[in-house]
C-alpha cells in the first residue's frame, strides 16, 4: 500500500469518529456529556485537516520536481 492509501484510509475513520461526535452531541442533553464530545469532534477536525493536508503534499509531490534554479549570474 502508498502512503497516500494508507493516509486516505486513517482520513475515513476520523471522518467517521467527527460523525460519530457529532450524533452524541446531538443526542445528549447533558452539557458536560455534550462539551466532551464537542472537543473530541474538534480534536478530530484538526487531525483530518492536518490528514488532508498531508495527503495533498504527497500526492503534489509525486514526481515533480520543487527545486528551482535561478538564472542570474552573480
Amino acid at each position: 500500500m502508498r502512503d497516500d492509501d494508507i493516509l486516505n484510509d486513517i482520513l475515513k475513520d476520523r471522518i467517521t469518529n467527527q460523525c460519530y461526535y457529532n450524533e452524541c452531541i446531538l443526542n445528549n442533553r447533558n452539557p458536560e456529556v455534550r462539551n466532551f464530545f464537542t472537543e473530541a469532534r474538534d480534536d478530530e477536525t484538526r487531525a483530518i485537516i492536518r490528514l488532508q493536508q498531508k495527503v495533498e503534499r504527497i500526492q503534489n509531490n509525486s514526481g515533480t520536481i520543487v527545486k528551482i534554479f535561478s538564472t542570474k549570474d552573480s
